[in-house]
């Protein structure tokens, strides 16, 4: 308590600070003019909201029914599927036994290591 004593005697109650005459009346001015400026930026037009929402639900719709028709019937066969799969089975059936017979020819197994290997399983 003593020191603000001390400090108010030789300072007095006076406040130190004082504001330039006019100070106040231009400050507005001169913060605008040392702001930088921005660059304009273009507002999209409330009367354009609709078209961009019928856009999107156009958009939404044709993913939509591009996805349910690329989608494969719950069963699972249809009359394609059915007509490739009879067609199939022989040809599958070809490439199974040239597919066993490249496998030998790469492993360059004879008669007798297939008939052993079969005989251990």
């Amino acid at each position: 308590m003593n020191e603000e004593m001390y400090i108010q005697e030789k300072v007095g109650k006076q406040n130190p600070f004082r504001v330039p005459e006019g100070y106040f009346d231009n400050l507005t001015a001169q913060v605008m003019q040392n702001l930088p400026e921005q660059p304009k930026r273009r507002t999209k037009s409330v009367f354009m909201r609709p078209v961009f929402y019928a856009a999107a639900s156009v958009c939404a719709l044709l993913v939509a029914g591009a996805t349910w028709m690329w989608q494969p019937a719950a069963d699972g066969t249809t009359t394609d599927t059915v007509q490739a799969q009879a067609v199939a089975q022989p040809q599958q059936q070809e490439m199974n036994s040239e597919y066993v017979e490249d496998a030998v020819d790469y492993m360059m197994l004879d008669n007798h290591e297939i008939y052993a290997y079969l005989a251990e399983n």
